[in-house]
């Protein structure tokens, strides 16, 4: 004969308590803490969601004041013309300038520097090279390049450099300034 379970006992905690498995508890307790843990970290994170709003509020505000107070502050003269040379000094052509200079050096000439003028649209060019004819040689060079619609040789010089004589000479070339 098939056992019968046959309980009258009134419905109470306790008896649905007595009648849980144990694995089915220790599953309980464990899901409890884990609900309690998610909960804390869940109100330490809106805490900390709460002061970094604060704090957005109060770096907006303050941008707020400052934009306010540099915008009615005018630029002065001597500002302003700064800036405008730094913009201008950006704004060079500078590739398409040393891609120049470097299609017109060959290897007898060494270049030891370079300055830009911009209002002027000239290159500064400074370099030395063994003799004349070399540097009238990087001279035509310089002039057969469409970037430069002007090349001067500004001044030159021989030095003793070692044992061999040098010539150290400076060129300025104006550079076309519609393709600046």
């Amino acid at each position: 004969m098939k056992r019968l379970h046959i309980d009258l006992a009134p419905f109470s905690w306790r008896r649905m308590l007595d009648r849980t498995r144990p694995v089915v508890r220790v599953l309980s307790l464990a899901a409890l803490l884990a609900c309690a843990f998610a909960g804390y970290r869940a109100y330490g994170l809106l805490a900390n969601l709460d002061s970094l709003d604060r704090e957005a509020a109060r770096l907006a505000a303050r941008a707020a004041r400052t934009t306010a107070t540099r915008a009615s502050a005018p630029i002065d003269a001597k500002q302003a013309a700064a800036v405008n040379a730094a913009v201008a000094r950006l704004n060079l052509p500078w590739g398409e300038m040393l891609d120049a200079v470097e299609a017109a050096t060959p290897s007898q000439i060494a270049l030891l520097s370079i300055t830009p003028e911009p209002g002027r649209a000239l290159l500064k060019l400074e370099a030395e090279c063994a003799n004349a004819k070399d540097m009238i040689d990087y001279l035509t060079q310089l002039e057969q390049q469409p970037l430069f619609e002007r090349v001067t040789l500004v001044r030159h010089e021989r030095t003793k450099d070692g044992m061999d004589g040098v010539i150290r000479f400076q060129i300025e070339a104006q550079w076309r300034r519609a393709a600046s």
